[in-house]
């Protein structure tokens, strides 16, 4: 399984309301695969100076079968990436931060989305199907006699025989 795509960003189940930063998650949003991860974020101060590790929890997991379409939307003033699924739960993801609205995070992301869906419907696809046997190349000699003849004779000049 490799990375895919992998950013910092919001995100939360259903809708983005009108108080987006306070009402989404914050973390990291990473794309494999198989699978759509958004990961939560949190700061932990380890002294009263205030230096803090980040500390990483389980959000939300979205396999990439289960993805119906995930497509680039403005709400509200920024820009964020739907994730619709086939069980009808629905995802906003978004890279807008303070300085940008995010718009060109969110093409980027929804476009890799839909290819790496289409990848892997495709590497599926091929290993169900049964190998073709490549055509073998037309060749130079009478099946009859052996002789070399060319590509365009209808009949062998040795044997007679049509081809």
């Amino acid at each position: 399984m490799s990375l895919v795509y992998v950013s910092e960003g919001y995100f939360c189940e259903g809708e983005v309301e009108k108080k987006w930063q306070f009402q989404m998650e914050f973390g990291k949003i990473l794309l494999t695969e198989q699978k759509l991860s958004l990961v939560k974020k949190s700061n932990i101060s380890l002294t009263e100076i205030g230096s803090s590790i980040d500390d990483f929890k389980d959000g939300f997991i979205i396999p990439l079968e289960s993805i119906k379409k995930a497509y680039s939307a403005k709400i509200q003033k920024i820009f964020v990436v739907v994730v619709e699924t086939r069980d009808d739960h629905l995802f906003s993801i978004t890279m807008a931060n303070n300085r940008s609205i995010g718009r060109q995070q969110s093409i980027t992301l929804s476009e890799l989305i839909n290819a790496t869906i289409i990848k892997t419907i495709n590497i599926k696809n091929m290993a169900s199907s049964p190998n073709d046997k490549e055509t073998e190349p037309v060749s130079n000699k009478c099946e009859y006699c052996g002789e070399i003849i060319d590509i365009s004779w209808k009949f062998c000049k040795k044997c007679g025989k049509e081809l």
